[in-house]
């Protein structure tokens, strides 16, 4: 995604997810864990089991509402998105600052 962080949390079942790309590490995402994902890093569900459901938030400041969806490489107006999206002072997770 271009236009914001997102939070997530997995409220059920778990799953395998793919970050940074082909390549990328592979992570055990389960029920209870948090993950913060930069705008334009790469992530993809690669399996889940027990009725894998993550909750998202998202923040309020510069952000309209809406998820875009990234594929492959980022063009240029994409860059920019990613550039200027608003970065939170504080960690959402930890409250430590960014």
């Amino acid at each position: 995604h271009t236009k914001a962080w997102e939070l997530l949390l997995c409220i059920r079942g778990q799953a395998q997810v793919q970050f940074g790309g082909d390549g990328g590490p592979i992570v055990d995402v389960g029920r209870g864990d948090l993950v913060l994902i930069p705008p334009g890093m790469a992530h993809i569900q690669l399996d889940d089991k027990g009725g894998f459901s993550l909750l998202g938030s998202y923040p309020k400041e510069g952000f309209d509402g809406h998820i875009d969806g990234l594929r492959g490489r980022p063009t240029t107006e994409q860059r920019e998105r990613i550039k200027s999206c608003y970065v939170p002072e504080r960690n959402p997770i930890f409250n430590l600052d960014m």
